[in-house]
């Protein structure tokens, strides 16, 4: 008789929901935060009444611009992590974190790094990860718009990972998406 493997819960992500990424005087400052942000709330307020586990993955810098973003605070049973580079899989608390990573929906700042290096560390590790691309901003590249960093980037995460909008997750049930559901699949 094989053994019985325990498919642990998907989990949303919530990455860098920090003040710097609202801030129009930091370097980091994402300009379309304002309506990404609107989507991850819904989507925070989804996963909280679904009983979903919500990590927030804070990247670890000093002063008031780490602070989470107001209303964006975990609650007392949300677990924190932090991190230093850009994967959330480069963090040891990621590592040890029980039960191990599985399946987890994707929202925050900045897609530019953050969010590829996360990518592609997810797909060398067999996790499946959902981008949710309405809900994900990036900071304007040397050469390049934010927005045209956005749009480009929502396409490029599908080589990793699936993406989903705010309201095509919204009208699923987190297990039904985690085990591919029609609609969800990489493309």
């Amino acid at each position: 008789m094989l053994p019985t493997t325990r498919h642990s819960a998907p989990v949303l992500v919530c990455l860098n929901l920090q003040r710097a990424y609202t801030d129009p005087l930091d370097r980091c400052y994402a300009p379309r935060g304002a309506t990404a942000l609107v989507h991850a709330g819904a989507c925070v307020a989804w996963a909280r009444r679904q009983n979903m586990p919500v990590w927030h993955v804070h990247t670890r810098t000093e002063g008031g611009r780490s602070m989470p973003i107001p209303g964006f605070e975990p609650r007392p049973n949300e677990r924190v992590l932090m991190k230093q580079s850009w994967s959330l899989f480069d963090s040891t608390e990621v590592t040890r974190a029980r039960p191990a990573l599985q399946h987890a929906f994707v929202l925050g700042f900045t897609a530019a790094k953050d969010c590829v290096a996360t990518a592609i560390d997810a797909e060398r590790a067999g996790v499946r990860f959902a981008f949710i691309t309405d809900a994900i901003a990036s900071s304007s590249l040397p050469n390049q718009s934010a927005e045209i960093v956005d749009d480009v980037l929502a396409s490029l995460l599908g080589e990793w990972a699936a993406s989903v909008t705010t309201a095509e997750l919204l009208r699923r049930e987190p297990q039904l998406v985690t085990s591919a559901e029609s609609g969800f699949e990489r493309q």
